[in-house]
């Protein structure tokens, strides 16, 4: 090989280093371009649980009979400024499809109860159904599933469930009034959860099953946010209920049902 013949093979692979260079750099250019740095990432904090999306808002809000006017409670001590209270509409009347629904109230300590359970009927006068009841009832929430003693609910009648308690010589008293209609009326349950389940019966206007399913969600001896949710639409659900005689019973029992909500 001569010398020029050296020369240009050293000058060609010069060039195709350089041409490889420059390629590689070209290449691998873009990608660098496109790194954003990332910001920081934010110290963990607790984050607060979403609010439920339940709604109670009946569009059949029949007003309760005169039957349902609470009895006086003057003489009650309350520790809390919470006397016992129904949780189930007390304006309206409320509805079920269980011909043994699930019953609840709150109570601010601990003492006897007394349940009576009656039928109505227009123009006459409530015809109680079996015995009196005695229940120890204890604070906060408590529940009664209709017991076995009493017959089985009849679909299409009205039915008032009441609650009293004996105290210094008086006597507290709640009434609520519901009606059970046919299951077999209600559209298809369709639902896999706690929440969707409530969503169904409120749906349907169901009280009575929506506030059992709703109590199914333990929260450390607490209401779920479900059930809280629940006892606040019951109490929005009534205030649009009231009349100039009920106006100053109606405006605390929604306060009650409040303080309860956040308990």
């Amino acid at each position: 090989m001569n010398y020029q013949s050296f020369s240009f093979l050293l000058l060609s692979r010069k060039f195709t280093s350089i041409f490889v260079g420059i390629s590689f750099i070209i290449n691998i250019f873009p990608a660098f371009a496109e790194v954003k740095p990332q910001a920081p990432k934010p110290a963990n904090r607790t984050t607060k649980a979403p609010s439920s999306g339940i709604v109670f808002k009946p569009r059949d809000r029949k007003p309760a009979s005169e039957n349902s006017r609470a009895g006086g409670s003057r003489g009650c001590a309350i520790s809390n400024g919470i006397p016992i209270t129904q949780l189930a509409p007390q304006a309206f009347i409320g509805k079920t499809a269980s011909t043994r629904p699930m019953l609840a109230w709150y109570m601010s300590s601990s003492q006897t109860v007394e349940f009576r359970l009656f039928e109505l009927k227009s123009g006459a006068t409530p015809k109680q159904i079996g015995e009196p009841t005695e229940i120890s009832g204890t604070v906060g929430i408590n529940k009664l599933k209709l017991p076995l003693d009493y017959p089985e609910l009849t679909v299409g009648k009205t039915y008032l469930w009441q609650i009293a308690i004996n105290c210094e010589n008086d006597v507290n008293v709640n009434r609520a009034e519901f009606t059970v209609i046919n299951p077999q009326s209600l559209p298809k349950k369709q639902s896999t959860s706690i929440e969707e389940s409530v969503n169904y019966y409120t749906e349907n206007e169901l009280w009575y099953e929506a506030f059992e399913e709703s109590l199914k969600v333990a929260n450390n001896g607490k209401l779920s946010s479900i059930a809280s949710k629940l006892i606040q639409e019951l109490a929005q659900s009534e205030i649009s209920m009231k009349s100039e005689a009920d106006i100053g019973n109606v405006k605390n029992r929604t306060e009650y049902l409040q303080k309860i909500s956040v308990m």
